[in-house]
């Protein structure tokens, strides 16, 4: 249980008045005194940003705000150059994405090969600043160039929702770009109609570019691209998205969410005809050569709108599917187009500690890449063909469906390490950062901008010095060694559809009954409504039947213990210099453990799943004997006992945290209210465990 008495309570959504504070306080008391080779910005010096590009502009209000809330210094935005001057321009000869920064006694000049450029030079003052506590420049001249481009986002603050304030966070981490689900044509969001035109200036100001991820056609994609009809139906559909907005700078498709009927023989069109489902393929999630025909007619309705248009074509869908059935149709497809793959998914298991430990979606659990991606990433390579991955690199996967970030940050690194590489084996241009559960600013994904900046090297040192400026440089040591453990628990976790999609996607709130018994109703619909809108799909994996192998089971208990003992070091190591850490770290160093907690909750309520699992099928069996069901009902008790223990003491945590248990296209699954709904259903538990003895043992 934690020692740790959190100071305060959030309402439900208050973490998006964090996440709208672009700049915190930076001063460290600690900081080291200032050296020769640095200069001092002090009240003195002002902004002048070189061009009336709306983006330089911003980034010089911005650089501004940095420097009046960080350290209390109120510099003044200029037009004109004098002495101590931080100068931001544009230098059009350097290379695409770089941007420079030198600085001299009194004068700073930040230039970028273009405006957006020139703005994450001010974003990489910061980050120079952030870590030096102070508002001292060091001398001389250095550059950064971004690896990556398009780094995609969805929005971690609501369903297609991007204020202001979240895309200055976006931009600040390095990324350039936002993703949109579009539900219907042509502007219809899972939030609602939005304007897509207004949403692509106001996104460019921040120096990103908008993609639109087409997600609810199954019904509408009535026809194979070789039907009479399909070209118009095609133009009507897609075509109309980029005619009503030809600024968006490309289209995501992926193929459960485009499906369409097939002429390949054995491959149906997803969800047209029922009475045949687990007979034959879908095409939405098998690679028929029918695509060859769809990606071409798509590429024309859209691109006659907008001829640079980006088009990705995800192979997610049936990553399962036989290697040479997948690269016949990456071989056949145009070369036009961008192939988007998954990162991890699609290794053969990996056998940890005797268990086979397979990625059937999103995890951080092994480094990647998956056999799929490596095997599809050689074909597009050798064809020339733009390469883009599903990489989570965002700091988020599905190993845990309602934390804002996993704060692993040594498995991390080995992610990026293996992104890098496939850079450099595969030509690997560009990323999407994460998916549904969207992006929320963190350390790791300032550790993913080290890592993908060109001249940065991201090592356990970095790491030291992250957790000096937000732990104190005294818990330094103790904090990157509670990070270690953390991290090395990611060995031993699951990343099977039984964990994925029940206990881990929604944490402490996942009930508990026997073995093939049926599921409590749940405090709220299975979707939530507001202003008529549908919102949030988390209650279906709250309600998502819990089965495995029964073979399995108990390797994976074993697992469990590993990687929960792991998790429960790191929270001891961070709660043990909570007392040292300065107050201006305070709040930060709180919020992380609180995170570090809820993991700990979550990873217990799947153990516990398990073990209820496991005494549930041992009483069902009518080959055990009495004794032995008497004994597994007692341990079925106290396995109910521990797991009310453990939701009560979720209940601080998500109290204090707002964006504890909440994710962006679940809702709020595992709220206080949700968990208090737990406690009563474990009670339920306990009177079917009581109701079976009586029945068995009289």
């Amino acid at each position: 249980m934690s020692m740790i008495t959190f100071p305060s309570k959030e309402e439900k959504f208050d973490f998006r008045n964090r996440l709208a504070q672009v700049h915190i306080p930076r001063k460290n008391t600690s900081a080291a005194p200032l050296t020769d080779d640095e200069t001092v910005i002090d009240p003195s010096w002002k902004i002048v940003p070189l061009s009336n590009e709306k983006v330089l502009t911003r980034a010089a209000a911005d650089l501004q705000d940095y420097f009046r809330v960080g350290f209390d210094l109120d510099l003044p935005v200029a037009d004109t150059v004098t002495d101590h001057c931080i100068t931001i321009g544009i230098a059009p000869e350097d290379h695409e994405r770089r941007c420079r920064i030198t600085a001299e006694k009194d004068m700073v000049r930040i230039t970028g090969a273009t405006a957006r450029e020139a703005a994450q030079g001010c974003y990489r003052l910061e980050d120079e600043l952030n870590l030096r506590g102070e508002s001292y420049v060091k001398h001389g001249s250095r550059t950064y160039t971004r690896l990556y481009s398009p780094r995609m986002t969805h929005s971690g603050w609501d369903l297609e929702k991007f204020p202001d304030e979240y895309l200055a966070r976006v931009s600040h981490a390095g990324m350039d770009a936002i993703i949109i689900f579009i539900e219907d044509v042509p502007d219809i969001t899972r939030n609602g109609k939005l304007d897509i035109n207004a949403e692509v200036e106001r996104a460019a100001e921040f120096g990103l570019d908008v993609y639109l991820y087409p997600c609810s056609y199954v019904a509408a994609a009535k026809y194979h691209p070789l039907d009479p009809g399909a070209k118009e139906h095609y133009d009507a559909l897609y075509g109309a998205i980029v005619k009503n907005a030809p600024g968006i700078r490309g289209l995501v498709f992926v193929g459960e969410s485009v499906a369409f009927p097939s002429r390949t023989e054995g491959v149906e069109g997803y969800w047209w005809d029922p009475e045949k489902r687990g007979k034959i393929h879908y095409n939405g999630f098998w690679p028929s050569e029918d695509w060859v025909d769809w990606l071409k007619l798509v590429r024309d309705v859209t691109r006659k709108y907008k001829s640079d248009l980006e088009l990705y074509f995800w192979t997610y869908n049936w990553y399962w599917a036989p290697e040479k059935d997948r690269l016949k149709l990456l071989e056949m497809i145009p070369d036009d187009i961008t192939v988007h793959v998954t990162f991890e998914m699609g290794n053969d298991p990996v056998v940890k500690d005797g268990v086979a430990i397979k990625v059937e979606d999103y995890s951080i659990s092994v480094p990647g890449p998956g056999a799929v991606f490596a095997s599809e990433a050689q074909v597009v390579s050798r064809r020339g063909i733009k390469l883009s991955s599903m990489a989570n690199s965002g700091g988020s996967t599905w190993d845990f469906g309602c934390i804002p970030y996993m704060p692993f940050p040594f498995a991390w690194m080995k992610r990026y390490d293996s992104l890098l590489k496939a850079q450099k084996d595969w030509g690997l241009s560009g990323l999407m950062e994460c998916h549904h559960y969207g992006f929320t600013p963190s350390f790791i994904s300032e550790l993913a901008k080290v890592a993908f900046t060109e001249e940065m090297t991201l090592d356990e040192n970095y790491l030291l010095a992250i957790a000096a400026r937000d732990f104190g440089a005294d818990n330094a040591k103790t904090v990157v060694t509670a990070w270690r453990d953390w991290s090395d628990a990611m060995y031993y976790h699951p990343a099977r559809e039984f964990d994925q999609y029940g206990p881990l996607r929604v944490g402490p709130v996942y009930p508990f009954v026997f073995p093939g018994e049926k599921l409590p109703p749940p405090l709220h619909p299975r979707y939530e409504y507001h202003n008529g809108k549908r919102l949030g799909s988390g209650w279906p994996h709250v309600f998502s039947e819990f089965k495995m192998p029964e073979d399995y089971v108990a390797p994976y208990i074993a697992m469990a213990e590993k990687e929960l003992a792991l998790i429960h070091a790191g929270n001891v190591k961070l709660q043990s210099v909570l007392d040292s850490v300065p107050d201006v770290c305070k709040e930060r160093a709180l919020r992380l453990i609180a995170i570090g907690e809820f993991i700990e909750h979550t990873i217990r309520t799947m153990r516990n799943v398990k073990r209820f699992y496991q005494n549930g099928l041992l009483v069902q069996n009518k080959d055990s004997a009495i004794p032995e069901k008497r004994a597994a009902l007692a341990l079925m008790r106290e396995i109910l006992a521990d797991e009310e223990q453990n939701v009560r003491e979720t209940i601080p945590l998500v109290e204090y945290d707002s964006r504890l248990g909440w994710e962006p296209s679940m809702r709020y699954t595992t709220a206080p209210d949700n968990l208090e709904w737990k406690l009563n259903q474990l009670k339920d538990a306990l009177a079917a465990v009581n109701q079976q003895e009586t029945q068995i043992c009289g």
